[in-house]
Formats: C-alpha cells, sequence, structure tokens
C-alpha cells in the first residue's frame, strides 16, 4: 500500500492538499537480522531509525501497535503524530483498505500539518467532511480500567433487636426446667436446719 501512496503522492491534485511530504515505507528503516538494533517482532527499532532520519508521522496499518506497552512508550517519546486505523480495517482487502485512505487523505494531510504528538483514528466509514478522531496516548485497557463506574461502599446495617414474641409451649416448657434446676440448686444450697 505504501508504494501505490508514494504513486499518488507524485499526483498534483494530492500535492495541492499535502504540499511537499515525503511518503516512506517502514521496511525502510527495519533492521535486518545481524544488526545491532534488530530485536525480533519489534517496531522500536524502526521507530528510532525513522526518528533519527527525521520522521515525524507514522500511519500504521498495525491496529494492535498502540496496544503494546514498549511501542506505544516508544511512539509517545519520540514525538510522532501517529495515524491509526479501527481495528476492523485489518480484515479487509487491498483495495478496500486503500480506497478508504484516499477517501480520509486530505483529513490526514490536515492533521499531519496542524497536529501536536498524539494518536489519531482514521473511521471506517465514507462520511463527506468527517474528523479524525484523537485518542489517548496512555494504555487503552487501563483507561477502560478506570473509567469503570467505581463501586459504592456499603454502610453495614445495623442489627435491631428482635422483639420479643410471645412464647411458644416449647419455650415455656424449657423456662419450666430452668425454673426448676434454680430451685433445687438453691434448696441445696441451703443449711440442713433451714429444711426442718
Amino acid at each position: 500500500m505504501v508504494r501505490a501512496f508514494q504513486a499518488f503522492a507524485k499526483e498534483r491534485q494530492l500535492r495541492k492538499i499535502t504540499g511537499d511530504i515525503e511518503i516512506k515505507s517502514a521496511a525502510d528503516y527495519t533492521p535486518k537480522p545481524g544488526d545491532a538494533d534488530y530485536i525480533r517482532k519489534n517496531d522500536v527499532p524502526w521507530l528510532k531509525r525513522f526518528a533519527e532520519d527525521g520522521g515525524k508521522v507514522v500511519i500504521s496499518g498495525n491496529t494492535a501497535m498502540k496496544n503494546v506497552p514498549h511501542e506505544r512508550m516508544a511512539l509517545n517519546e519520540l514525538g510522532f503524530v501517529v495515524i491509526f486505523f479501527e481495528s476492523q480495517w485489518s480484515n479487509w482487502s487491498f483495495f478496500r483498505k486503500c480506497a478508504l485512505l484516499l477517501h480520509w487523505w486530505p483529513q490526514v494531510a490536515r492533521t499531519i500539518k496542524r497536529a501536536k504528538p498524539g494518536f489519531w483514528h482514521i473511521p471506517c466509514n465514507y462520511k463527506e467532511n468527517g474528523k479524525l478522531r484523537q485518542v489517548a496516548t496512555e494504555d487503552p485497557k487501563r483507561l477502560k480500567f478506570e473509567k469503570r463506574p467505581k463501586t459504592k461502599v456499603r454502610k453495614r446495617k445495623i442489627k435491631k433487636p428482635l422483639k420479643p414474641l410471645n412464647p411458644t409451649f416449647f419455650d415455656l416448657d424449657l423456662m419450666s426446667t430452668d425454673d426448676d434446676k434454680k430451685a433445687s440448686e438453691t434448696k441445696s444450697q441451703e443449711s440442713p436446719k433451714e429444711r426442718i
């Protein structure tokens, strides 16, 4: 897709919108095995090389890149304007992806010229005069966790003493046995003279 947009960038209509921007491929900056900064399946080395070469904008088809902590941190620290696509974009065909990017290209160009470093999303629709959506640069999972409604601290209910119920036959029977035991204990504690 990069080659397609490199060809489009030479067209006069697109140059009016974008000015003299140069479109580069991540593959031009990706370290090869054996390079000192090569790390397998990691985008940080090419991002650093791109920034050292004067790169300021990353348009990424890797929709999961912002969810990988070390890659998100590199994008932030290197001060890039980063433009992502929505996650469903990954499942689209090459032609549909190109059509969407071409449709949004004027808005992408305006964002590139005006935006401060941050993350932006290209919507997966074809609205006329639409805008890119700015998204947080922090960890999306943490933000989702923090946005959850806080649970209320429940106050413990103070138990009220139970109201005495009318005694049942069983309760009366128990009370009479208890009374009988107390009476017999007091009689046994009395001296023998008192019994006579």
